[in-house]
C-alpha cells in the first residue's frame, strides 16, 4: 500500500509482518522481540510471596506425586484448598491447602492458616473447607526444606502457627506434624 511506510520497509529489505505469515518459505519467522530488566529483578521475584506460594504449591505437587500419592487441582482460584490428595485405589480424598513460608521470625518461621475475603478480612480455614495443611518452611540459612502436615482439628482457631525445624528444644508443639506424610493416606501421622 502506497503512503503507509510498507513499501519503503520492504524495499529497503525489511519484510511486513502480515505478509510474511503467508509465505511457506517464512513459516515460523518471528519478530525480534528485546527487553531488559531491572537490576535485582531475580532477587524480587524470590521475595515475592505469591511467587513463594506457586513454588510451595509445585514443590508439594512433586513431592507428594513421587511419594504415590494420586492428586487433583481444583479448577480456579476460588476453592479453599490447592489439592485433592488420595491415596492409592479407593482411597478418601482430602483437601489440602499448602501454605509457604521462608521468613525467620522470632526464632520460628510462621505460617498463618488463614485467606482473604473481600469484605470480612482474613478468616480462619474451617473442616468443612480444609483437611490437611501443608505447610512449606524453606530454611534459607541451611539449604533446604521442611514439610508439616497438619490435620484440621490440630489447628483450628489459631491464626498463627510458629515452627521450630532446626531448633529441636524450642517449643515443639507442630513437631509431630512434621514430614507426618500420613495425614494423606487418611491416618494419623
Amino acid at each position: 500500500m502506497a503512503g503507509d511506510g510498507r513499501d519503503e520497509a520492504v524495499g529497503s529489505g525489511m519484510r511486513d509482518f502480515g505478509e510474511v505469515i503467508g509465505e511457506e518459505e517464512n513459516q515460523g519467522w518471528i519478530p525480534w522481540i528485546r527487553a531488559e530488566a531491572d537490576e535485582g529483578w531475580r532477587e524480587k521475584r524470590k521475595r515475592n510471596p505469591k511467587r513463594m506460594g506457586e513454588l510451595s504449591q509445585a514443590a508439594f505437587l512433586l513431592k507428594a506425586q513421587s511419594m504415590g500419592f494420586g492428586l487433583a487441582v481444583p479448577w480456579g482460584d476460588s476453592e479453599k484448598c490447592d489439592f485433592i490428595v488420595w491415596a492409592g485405589r479407593g482411597g478418601r480424598l482430602l483437601r489440602v491447602q499448602v501454605k509457604a513460608t521462608g521468613r525467620l521470625n522470632g526464632g520460628g518461621y510462621d505460617v498463618q492458616p488463614v485467606y482473604s475475603t473481600r469484605n470480612e478480612g482474613k478468616k480462619t480455614y474451617t473442616a468443612e473447607q480444609i483437611d490437611v495443611l501443608a505447610a512449606h518452611v524453606v530454611l534459607r540459612e541451611l539449604g533446604k526444606e521442611v514439610w508439616y502436615l497438619l490435620p484440621i482439628a490440630a489447628f483450628a482457631g489459631e491464626k498463627t502457627l510458629r515452627f521450630f525445624p532446626d531448633l529441636k528444644g524450642r517449643r515443639p508443639r507442630w513437631e509431630k506434624y512434621r514430614e507426618a506424610w500420613e495425614w494423606l493416606e487418611g491416618g494419623e501421622g
